[in-house]
């Protein structure tokens, strides 16, 4: 039953990473893009591009706050864990949970002050685009939302022992 979980857990994980990475990937390479044409346009040609500085500064903060979630996924945010691991188990998964409830807690602030933030910012438009703000400003909701997702998943395998133990999906591969 306990390995039926943690596949499901670790499936639902990959499944909304997939989601978010691809997005992100062709977001990387559009930013680069824009970048790139805009230091041509300036450089070689002499009519500098006004609107990709502030594409490639939209994107960047969209690909750093979503990205957070992938990270989350394959574990590569800091964690100082010295006393952590020194803890007995019953200690541990009590220190785990009053940790993650916090972040889990931060995120959802974070989710819904963004949202209200994004929403407040709707009436306001970007200057060199002519784009609402409300769609940078929504980097923030969105990006909330998905690491709580995936916070969510991990403390579930975190405290079922699943992540350390280096569980694999049904198939073969590390997950």
């Amino acid at each position: 039953m306990k390995s039926r979980i943690v596949t499901g857990l670790w499936r639902i994980s990959k499944a909304v990473n997939i989601a978010v990475a691809i997005p992100l990937v062709a977001a990387g390479f559009l930013m680069v893009a824009i970048v790139i044409a805009g230091t041509v346009a300036r450089y070689v040609f002499n009519a500098p591009l006004i609107w990709s500085e502030t594409s490639a500064r939209y994107l960047m903060i969209w690909i750093g706050l979503v990205g957070a979630s992938v990270a989350l996924r394959h574990g590569d945010h800091i964690a100082i864990d010295v006393v952590r691991t020194r803890l007995p188990r019953l200690l541990r998964h009590a220190g785990d949970l009053l940790v993650a409830l916090a972040v889990a807690w931060f995120l959802w602030v974070m989710t819904v002050e963004g949202w209200a933030a994004a929403l407040r910012g709707s009436n306001q438009m970007s200057p060199a685009l002519g784009l609402s703000m409300f769609w940078p400003l929504a980097s923030v909701p969105v990006a909330g939302a998905l690491i709580l997702v995936q916070h969510v998943l991990h403390t579930a395998l975190r405290l079922l022992d699943a992540e350390k133990t280096g569980d694999h999906l049904p198939g073969g591969g590390a997950i």
